[in-house]
């Protein structure tokens, strides 16, 4: 009966998979049947036959796998079937689906397809479920039958929601798009300008092979000798470069759009490669705030969601919001899109005496590093004497941003030198404590404290140095959990 209704993936998959099966053995396709073309030798025929073989058996498996790989959702589960002589079988319950990510890049655009992915909180190749290659319409059916199968915990319903007798949610808040003045400081702030250097270096190493650059660089050389043109010359690379990271950063960032109802967080972006990534609102086990030393000097901020399940594919940042929000935007959006968390500005910082101790505790990586210098090149002793000025250095900017603070059911940590990094959680999302002392903690009256939580992979935020009487408080108001603890 399931395999009566049992649909596959579009069959484009299958011409797709083989341009990934040539593009990841083009270096040998050229190496043995172009360099090697008519080659006499035994071993090179062997070499050409073995890897024919090894394509044409790729081929009949790609195609295969393809015809048996078989999905269904039936009462609110989805059976998936795959193999021909092996068969198997997997079955994922929608209501265990953490998150949704769909991804559209130039080639679905062409064939106006999708692909889509189930994330759920299993580890290893358990933990996604990917439709690769299907329709539009077909990717909105699944997300319809992924939302009509989520659950929401009595203790995660809005009070305005319950005060409402649980009308109707209402239609999705935009909380942010882009603007052009937004798109400028992105691709300043992201430097994407330099990534045109290796690119004109590759195009350097390219012409080289066809022109004779020695005789052109003597040319260059002497017309170079005129002030105006190398006026003229520099100010043309610096706009070429400037136009590379404003086009670069708006095919990236400039249809990004920030959204939410009651239940869900949506994130989209991308303008060739699309992306959009939904969670749920109480799957979110923490917030984080990242700033650079340039996000810092701006007044920008990146906030990202740390979520129960995976994210998908890292390289897409799915799970990140706007990461150029000036950071009252982004302590203001966070409260927004998720109004059960608090962000209190103004937080406790590190005693004097954590001062003592991180001009104190030994840098093991200077001291390696000092010997070798020592053993192998007495005469670069000045480069220990500045790695030493600047591990201080480091250590005081940490010192300085390092804050926490214990708001009824919240924690908050930030620390970080030339990173910084505010961490938000509630005490029914941390699923774990740890409170450590080493011996020259002890001497200064200093612990180090941990929260773990959930999240793949399992995510472990630590502060050092806070007072012992903070961790003891720390450890009491974690023990207090049970008051308001969350199952999910």
């Amino acid at each position: 009966m399931m395999e009566e209704h049992a649909k596959r993936l579009h069959p484009i998959k299958i011409p797709f998979e083989f341009w990934k099966l040539l593009k990841g053995n083009v270096f040998f396709i050229i190496m043995l049947y172009v360099l090697n073309f008519g080659s006499e030798k035994m071993y090179m025929k062997v070499l050409q036959i073995g890897f024919l073989v090894y394509l044409v058996w790729k081929v009949i498996s790609v195609i295969l796998k393809w015809y048996t790989y078989k999905y269904q959702i039936k009462e609110g589960t989805l059976y998936i079937t795959s193999g021909l002589v092996s068969k198997s079988y997997r079955t994922v319950p929608l209501h265990k689906v953490q998150n949704v990510q769909q991804r559209t890049t130039l080639f679905h655009k062409i064939f106006r397809l999708t692909s889509l992915t189930f994330e759920t909180g299993m580890t290893g190749d358990q933990g996604s479920v990917p439709f690769e290659m299907i329709s539009r319409k077909e990717a909105e059916r699944l997300e319809g039958e992924y939302a009509s199968k989520q659950e929401i915990p009595v203790n995660d319903i809005p009070e305005e929601r319950i005060a409402e007798d649980m009308e109707p949610a209402i239609e999705k808040t935009i909380h942010f798009t882009p603007s052009k003045h937004d798109v400028l400081k992105a691709s300043f702030t992201s430097l994407s300008f330099l990534a045109l250097i290796p690119i004109l270096a590759t195009l350097y190493n390219t012409l080289d092979d066809f022109i004779d650059l020695e005789n052109a660089e003597g040319f260059l050389a002497k017309l170079l000798d005129t002030w105006w043109i190398i006026t003229i010359v520099i100010a043309g690379l610096i706009c070429v470069a400037v136009a590379f990271g404003i086009v670069s950063t708006f095919v990236r960032y400039g249809k990004y759009e920030i959204s939410s109802d009651h239940e869900r967080i949506y994130i989209k972006k991308g303008v060739l490669d699309e992306s959009a990534f939904s969670i749920r609102k109480e799957k979110v086990q923490a917030v984080e705030i990242t700033q650079t030393i340039i996000k810092r000097v701006l007044g920008l901020a990146e906030v990202k969601l740390i979520s129960a399940g995976s994210t998908g594919d890292e390289e897409l940042e799915t799970n990140t919001l706007y990461p150029f929000l000036s950071i009252e935007r982004a302590y203001g959006m966070v409260e927004e899109i998720l109004p059960a968390y608090k962000v209190e500005r103004s937080m406790r910082s590190l005693s004097k005496q954590a001062f003592k101790i991180r001009m104190l505790r030994p840098s093991f990586f200077w001291i390696l590093t000092t010997l070798a210098i020592y053993y192998f090149k007495p005469s670069l002793w000045y480069i220990s004497l500045i790695l030493l000025v600047l591990i201080y250095i480091l250590r005081i900017m940490d010192y300085k941003n390092s804050r926490y603070l214990l708001n009824d059911e919240f924690i908050q940590f930030k620390s970080g030198s030339l990173e910084t990094s505010l961490f938000i959680t509630k005490r029914s999302k941390v699923i774990q404590i740890e409170v450590e002392r080493s011996k020259l903690q002890k001497l200064f009256g200093l612990a180090t404290i941990e929260t773990i939580n959930r999240s793949k992979p399992v995510h472990h935020t630590k502060l050092q140095d806070v007072s012992v009487e903070y961790a003891d408080e720390f450890y009491t108001w974690y023990m207090d959990r049970t008051k308001n603890i969350q199952f999910e």
